[in-house]
C-alpha cells in the first residue's frame, strides 16, 4: 500500500511538471475596440530566439519579425491617432507558443516566431498578411550523395536518420516522409539551428529546414547539403493571434500597407545580408515568380559563402603579382628607350655616315618594340583571364571537398591539371594551331560540365589542316555563351548545346561559335568578351588582314564568328 501510494504521489509531480512546463506568462491586453475609444491600448507579442527572426544581439531585441512589429506602432499613429504599447513576451521555448494563442480569450495577444501559414492553423488562429515567401528544404549530411530523383532518395531514406523541430511544419513535412517507411526513425530538436549541427554531427541524417537558416548556418560554417529534391512551398511566413480577436482591420491595413513591404524587404536584406537576400526571396517565391537561373545563382552562391575567404587570397595574390609584372615590364621599356636615347645623343660625336646607320638601327628598335608591345598586350589579356579560371576552378574542388565526393575531386582535379597544361604551354606563344585551341576548350567544357552536372552538351571540330590563331583568343566567347546563355536561358528542344568548330579555308580560320538559347542577349557586354575585343584590336594595328568579329541572335539560334587570316603576325 505504502509503495502504491508513492506511485501515485510521483504520477501527479510529473503530470503537474509537464503541464506547467515553459507555459507563457499571463498577459493583459486591449481589445481594438476599446482601443480605438480611448485612443491608446496595449497588445501583447509571444516570442522565441531564432535568427534572422527575433533574437538578441548585445542584449536588445532585434530581428526582421520583431522591427517589423515595431513598425505597426508609428503606423496606428499616423492613421488612426492611436498611442499603442507593444510588450514583448519571451515564451522561453518554441512550442507553447501556438497552444497559448489558440487557447487565449485576449483579443490583443499577438505571436511571431516565423509561423507558416496552412489551413488546419487558419481554422484555430487568425493569420497577419504573410511578409515573407515560405520554403522548406531538406538538408542531408555530407556524405550523402546528391540526389537529382525523389524515387532514389525515397528509397535509400529508410537506411538514414531524420531530424525536426517539433510543433512545426518541417514535421509535417518530415511526417509526410515517414508515412512511406513508419519504421524511420525522426527525433526532435530545440529549433533549426540545432537540427542542422545534429545532420552535420552525424552521418546519414537528414531533415527539414527554412531556407533562410539554412543559408545563415551555411555562412557559420555549418557542413551540411541541401538536396534539390523534395522541397515545400507555403502560402508564407505571418504573425499569429487569437481567433476571437477584433484587431482585423489595422493589422490587414498595416501588412498590406506599401511602407509595410519597404521596411519588410529591407529588413531582410539586413539581417540575411544584401548578397543573398534576393536570392532567397526569388527561389523562396512561386513557381510563376522564379526565373530560370535562380537555382543556379543559389547553387553558385553557397559555393561562394564555403570559399568566399579562400578566393579573396587567391585574387589579392594575383592582382599583386599582375601589378609587379607590368612595374617590371615598364621598367624594361625605359631601360631600353633610354639606353637608345644615350646612343642617339653619344653619336653625335660621330661622322654623318655612323648616325644614318645609327638612326636606322632606332627605326628597326621602335618597330621592334612596337611588335614587342603587341606580344605583351596579347598576354596580359591573357592573363587576365587567371583570376576569373582560378575563382571557378577553386570554387568547384571546395564544392566536391565539402561534399566529401573524393571521386569526383580526384577526377576534376585531374581534368583541371590537364586545363592548367595547356594554358602554360599556350600562353607564352603568341600564336598556336586550330588543334591545340581546340584541345584547351575541350579541357575546360569537361570541367565546366563537371561543374554543373552534365547540364549542357557539347560538339568540337577542326577541318581542314588548322591555321594559326592568337592563344586563348576564343576562350572569352565561348565562356559568354556558356554563362549567359546556354546555362542562363531555356533551350529550343530542353536540351542546352553549345557547338564550336575551326575551318582553315581561303587563307583564313574560321571559328563559329553556336548555342540553342531560347532567349535573344547583348553578347557584347561581358567583361572578358571586351578583354578580347581589346587584344584583338591590338593586334590588327599594322596589319594589312584583320580579325573580325561578327554576331547574330534569335530564338533558338545564337552565332558568334571569328575570322583570322593566315597572314596576322604578332
Amino acid at each position: 500500500m505504502g509503495k502504491s501510494r508513492l506511485y501515485f504521489f510521483l504520477l501527479c509531480c510529473f503530470i503537474y511538471c509537464n503541464s506547467t512546463r515553459a507555459q507563457p506568462p499571463a498577459v493583459a491586453t486591449d481589445s481594438w475596440e476599446t482601443t480605438k475609444k480611448n485612443k491608446r491600448g496595449k497588445i501583447a507579442v509571444l516570442w522565441y530566439t531564432i535568427e534572422p527572426f527575433i533574437y538578441f544581439n548585445e542584449g536588445k531585441i532585434t530581428g526582421i519579425e520583431y522591427e517589423l512589429m515595431e513598425g505597426f506602432v508609428p503606423f496606428l499613429k499616423k492613421n488612426y491617432g492611436i498611442d499603442l504599447t507593444l510588450q514583448w513576451v519571451d515564451a522561453k521555448a518554441f512550442e507553447p507558443i501556438y497552444p497559448a494563442v489558440k487557447q487565449s480569450a485576449e483579443k490583443g495577444l499577438f505571436a511571431m516566431s516565423y509561423y507558416s501559414i496552412t489551413e488546419e492553423r487558419k481554422s484555430e488562429v487568425k493569420f497577419a498578411p504573410p511578409y515573407m515567401p515560405d520554403l522548406n528544404i531538406l538538408v542531408t549530411s555530407n556524405n550523402l550523395p546528391v540526389y537529382n530523383r525523389e524515387d532514389l532518395f525515397i528509397k535509400d531514406m529508410q537506411r538514414y536518420s531524420g531530424y525536426t523541430m517539433a510543433q512545426t511544419t518541417m514535421e509535417e513535412d518530415m511526417n509526410k516522409l515517414r508515412s512511406i517507411y513508419p519504421s524511420l526513425q525522426v527525433s526532435t530538436r530545440l529549433d533549426d539551428y540545432e537540427v542542422l549541427n545534429q545532420i552535420a554531427a552525424v552521418n546519414n541524417a537528414f531533415g527539414y529546414v527554412p531556407l533562410s537558416i539554412y543559408v545563415l548556418a551555411l555562412q557559420r560554417g555549418t557542413k551540411v547539403k541541401r538536396q534539390k529534391i523534395l522541397s515545400t512551398r507555403r502560402e508564407g511566413l505571418a504573425a499569429i493571434y487569437t481567433k476571437n480577436s477584433d484587431w482585423d482591420e489595422p493589422v490587414n491595413a498595416w501588412f498590406n500597407s506599401n511602407d509595410c513591404k519597404k521596411l519588410t524587404i529591407a529588413l531582410i536584406r539586413k539581417h540575411l545580408g544584401v548578397e543573398v537576400a534576393d536570392i532567397i526571396l526569388e527561389v523562396s517565391g512561386p513557381d510563376s515568380s522564379r526565373r530560370p537561373a535562380a537555382d543556379i545563382e543559389l547553387l553558385t552562391k553557397e559555393r561562394e559563402i564555403v570559399t568566399k575567404r579562400l578566393i579573396d587570397t587567391a585574387l589579392q595574390y594575383q592582382r599583386s603579382q599582375a601589378v609587379r609584372n607590368i612595374t617590371i615590364i615598364a621598367v624594361i621599356i625605359f631601360i631600353v628607350i633610354s639606353i637608345v636615347l644615350y646612343s642617339m645623343f653619344s653619336g653625335k660625336k660621330r661622322l654623318a655616315s655612323l648616325l644614318t646607320q645609327r638612326n636606322q638601327e632606332i627605326i628597326q628598335q621602335k618597330q621592334e618594340i612596337e611588335k614587342i608591345n603587341r606580344q605583351l598586350q596579347q598576354k596580359l589579356a591573357v592573363s587576365q583571364l587567371n583570376p576569373h579560371l582560378i575563382f571557378n576552378s577553386l570554387t568547384a574542388i571546395q564544392h566536391f571537398v565539402m561534399l566529401e565526393d573524393k571521386k569526383m575531386a580526384n577526377k576534376y582535379l585531374s581534368q583541371l591539371g590537364k586545363f592548367i597544361r595547356y594554358i602554360l604551354q599556350n600562353a607564352s606563344q603568341p600564336l598556336i594551331s586550330s588543334l591545340e585551341e581546340k584541345n584547351m576548350l575541350e579541357q575546360y567544357l569537361i570541367l565546366e560540365q563537371a561543374r554543373f552536372n552534365d547540364s549542357f552538351t557539347y560538339e568540337l571540330s577542326v577541318q581542314g589542316n588548322g591555321g594559326q590563331i592568337p592563344s586563348m583568343l576564343t576562350f572569352p566567347f565561348v565562356e559568354e555563351a556558356l554563362y549567359e546563355r546556354v546555362l542562363a536561358g531555356e533551350s529550343s528542344n530542353g536540351s542546352r548545346f553549345l557547338s564550336i568548330s575551326f575551318t582553315d579555308a581561303d587563307g583564313a580560320t574560321a571559328i563559329s561559335i553556336k548555342d540553342n538559347s531560347l532567349g535573344q542577349r547583348n553578347m557584347e557586354t561581358g567583361k572578358a568578351v571586351k578583354s578580347a575585343e581589346e587584344q584583338i584590336a591590338a593586334i590588327n594595328k599594322g596589319q594589312t588582314k584583320k580579325i573580325t568579329v561578327s554576331r547574330k541572335s534569335e530564338p533558338g539560334h545564337n552565332q558568334v564568328d571569328i575570322n583570322i587570316p593566315d597572314t596576322v603576325l604578332l
